[in-house]
């Protein structure tokens, strides 16, 4: 007698809930994104094209997991039979989703590395930048192999039954687990002290430097995965202990792609509620002379122009950021009350 899976103990719906919630918000993100690009007549840059691509990619990627939920993930071994369902799907299905889930994550680091390319032009961070995105590259490619051939032959990782060479699971997750993590971390942290030592009053460069923490945001969810993952490998039952492993790694992957479109939700914040700003800017006034002026330090040469897409979160708003001091040769300067747009010639 087939049971229904409501009549077992099955967390798979919750995935299910759970990851199209989040799925959808970084679609609606991902598309305001590009949508005002297009409306601003601005150029679609490679950060916007990666996001893009990711997005697409994690569409799938929620597809496959909740293929494997709906065959056995969620459930106990004992009942995956009992509903009707397919271990060695679910096993195929997740195998799959390993190997997006790692290109996901690669590219959403890549989005953010390129979006610090577009915006500081200084050379040292830009060598920086390459190198890390080489490091990303590199060894995403490497673990995304190591995940296809984690068996041999390939078709091991869901037959479990058949003669097979494997590497060891734990110590796998946990080198990928520890890769994953630290360049999160790495990746976040890049800009931080480029923009400490920019010449904003301190409420602007507080909230500034808080946008680009809102990637830890993704730091967070992967030390979960990690603990998930700690508790999937000491398990005799994959497809229920492996869950709570799937359903952070989901997580992970969807909360990459929002938190890289958060420094692109300026314009709709401001609408709806432009006094925050106006008091932000109000505020920026009375510590500082009404001659304001900002800058990024560069050493490349400048030249001034009108291409809208190099401004500040890739909007043309030249009030972004404001400060006062004196100007260093090779410095991007941004005159707030005369607007002075700039445009940068990398070498």
């Amino acid at each position: 007698m087939v049971l229904d899976a409501s009549d077992v103990p099955n967390k798979g719906p919750l995935f299910v809930k759970v990851t199209a919630v989040l799925t959808v918000i970084a679609f609606i993100l991902v598309a305001y994104r590009i949508v005002w690009k297009v409306y601003m007549k601005s150029k679609i840059a490679a950060d916007d094209a990666i996001i893009s691509f990711s997005m697409a990619i994690q569409i799938v990627n929620t597809v496959m997991g909740d293929l494997a939920c709906h065959y056995a993930f969620g459930r106990h071994r004992a009942d995956v039979v009992r509903t009707g369902g397919n271990r060695v799907l679910a096993l195929k299905f997740f195998w799959l989703f390993q190997i997006l889930y790692k290109l996901v994550l690669c590219l959403n680091k890549l989005s953010f590395l390129a979006f610090y390319l577009r915006l500081f032009p200084t050379r040292k961070f830009r060598l920086v930048c390459w190198i890390t995105i080489a490091l990303v590259l590199s060894g995403t490619f490497g673990f995304i192999i190591a995940t296809i051939f984690q068996c041999i032959p390939v078709q091991a990782s869901w037959h479990k039954d058949i003669p097979k060479r494997c590497v060891k699971n734990a110590e796998f997750r946990w080198s990928w687990a520890g890769y994953n993590t630290i360049m999160d971390i790495w990746v976040c942290l890049m800009p931080l002290p480029v923009l400490a030592r920019l010449h904003l009053d301190r409420i602007r460069k507080i909230g500034v430097m808080l946008v680009f923490c809102m990637g830890l945001f993704v730091c967070i969810t992967s030390i979960i995965r990690m603990w998930a993952m700690a508790e999937s490998t000491k398990t005799n039952d994959p497809t229920w202990g492996s869950f709570d492993a799937l359903m952070w790694s989901a997580i992970e992957a969807s909360t990459g792609i929002i938190c890289a479109c958060l420094p692109f939700l300026k314009h709709p914040i401001q609408r709806l509620i432009p006094s925050w700003f106006v008091s932000l800017s109000n505020g920026s006034r009375k510590t500082r002379p009404s001659y304001r002026m900002s800058r990024l330090g560069s050493q490349s040469g400048i030249r001034t122009g009108g291409h809208r897409d190099e401004d500040y979160y890739g909007d043309a708003d030249a009030e972004s950021m404001g400060s006062q001091g004196p100007i260093a040769k090779g410095q991007i300067v941004m005159k707030t009350d005369i607007v002075m747009r700039s445009e940068r010639a990398y070498s």
